[in-house]
């Protein structure tokens, strides 16, 4: 099922702002024990920037974000 709403997560994806149209993605954050969910920083980095602080893999990351998207959960 595509979502026309959805736009495509990138690298570029500011973490902040994912997170505050998407809340089904904070989900995945905690699941991948990164701590950007109320971090003052998170409106600044984008995906890569965090992916690379935490050490998580940028591309199954944005798998995981994916998925969590396209089940609809938490789209506002």
């Amino acid at each position: 099922m595509v979502r026309k709403n959805l736009l495509p997560i990138g690298a570029e994806t500011i973490v902040g702002e994912l997170m505050a149209t998407h809340s089904a993605t904070i989900a995945v954050f905690l699941s991948h024990r990164m701590m950007c969910v109320g971090c003052p920083v998170a409106r600044l980095h984008d995906l890569e920037e965090a992916c690379r602080e935490h050490g998580v893999a940028l591309p199954r990351f944005i798998e995981d974000l994916n998925l969590a998207m396209a089940r609809g959960e938490g789209a506002l």
